[in-house]
């Protein structure tokens, strides 16, 4: 039986550079806000704001549900996410969110 690679399966895709580089950002956007929303949950529950953690593990389990979502041919919602992600992450480090 001749070897079958597991790549063979899989679709093509078209991607030209900026959607490439775009789609990226995004992606590093929402993992930099992960990062910080760990760090603010621990905060919180050093605080004992138990509301507050609660919140803030919602807001983070949506991050790898709009990971999976996100397409690098859907340039509005890449340039959306991007920037919702890094405000995320600016508030949250900041002490502002």
């Amino acid at each position: 039986m001749p070897y079958q690679s597991v790549l063979d399966d899989l679709p093509t895709f078209e991607w030209n550079s900026q959607e490439s580089v775009s789609y990226e950002v995004a992606i590093e956007a929402i993992c930099f806000a992960v990062a910080a929303l760990t760090a603010a949950i621990d905060d919180a529950e050093q605080r004992g704001d138990e509301q507050r953690v609660g919140e803030l593990v919602e807001i983070r389990k949506r991050c790898p549900v709009e990971r999976d979502q996100l397409r690098s041919t859907d340039h509005a919602v890449v340039a959306e996410v991007t920037r919702r992600y890094r405000d995320l992450s600016d508030r949250l480090q900041v002490g502002r969110d």
